[in-house]
């Protein structure tokens, strides 16, 4: 067979497989040529630090020029890899055919070039375009009385800790800090993306936003903990996702 001819049958062949795969979504609640959104539900309070402080907060929160929280993307994109590797890692443990580390790696572009790239961006409050123009009303109109500083207490609490003794049961000199946290009920949410995407890619994704519980600091104090939902047209799809990756693989996406 002559280099065009491979060249064509291989062009066939893909497009063959992308109509079977938009076939195949539209015939549940997810449909591949859709926008797909990423919602964050914050189930306990949680620290996403940037790193600063002055003189009133030891660990500060992350946040925009007008104090509004967001979801930095380079962050939430750490944690999916993160969650997706813990899945790749089970399923190689169980015997299950979900996907390989290779796979994962691809899609999130870790150390390697895949066909599908995965573009995660910052997360932001729901009904943030609202609520960003009412705050720079507000702190450009009255800047005595509206100040970031001001916006990011509509959203947040500061947290105190100290260490106590274990001899005198008192607390240690010098030992109080405290840090700005999120408080808990609060909703992120943004648009993803995937670059030549299929359904096996979203299926993937899916996997690993189910998986994916915690973040921030202080996990093992009561902190971090989230609700990672994927949604198309208002609805959640995360769960149909997540049962046709674990149908192909022979495992039951309600465990």
């Amino acid at each position: 067979m002559g280099k065009k001819k491979q060249k064509a049958a291989k062009k066939q062949t893909k497009a063959a497989t992308q109509k079977k795969q938009v076939n195949a979504s539209k015939g549940s609640s997810f449909d591949i040529e859709k926008p797909v959104s990423l919602y964050i539900q914050l189930l306990s309070p949680i620290h996403l630090g940037s790193g600063q402080a002055d003189v009133n907060v030891d660990a500060e929160i992350i946040h925009d020029d007008l104090g509004m929280p967001y979801f930095p993307a380079r962050r939430l994109k750490g944690l999916l890899y993160e969650s997706g590797l813990e899945i790749a890692e089970m399923a190689e443990a169980s015997n299950l055919n979900l996907f390989t580390k290779q796979e994962w790696d691809e899609l999130f572009q870790h150390d390697c070039i895949g066909r599908v790239q995965v573009d995660i961006p910052n997360l932001y409050l729901q009904n943030s375009g609202v609520m960003a123009a009412e705050w720079s009303y507000l702190e450009n109109k009255y800047p005595e009385f509206f100040r970031k500083e001001d916006v990011m207490e509509s959203y947040t609490t500061i947290r105190y800790q100290t260490k106590i003794d274990d001899e005198t049961g008192t607390a240690v000199d010098s030992s109080l800090h405290n840090m700005r946290v999120l408080d808990e009920g609060l909703v992120f949410t943004g648009e993803l993306s995937l670059q030549n995407g299929d359904l096996r890619s979203w299926e993937m994704l899916g996997l690993a936003v189910r998986n994916l519980t915690q973040a921030g600091l202080k996990r093992n104090r009561g902190f971090g903990r989230i609700a990672c939902t994927l949604k198309q047209n208002g609805g959640d799809i995360t769960g149909d996702l997540v049962n046709k990756a674990l149908a192909q693989a022979g495992g039951d996406g309600n465990k």
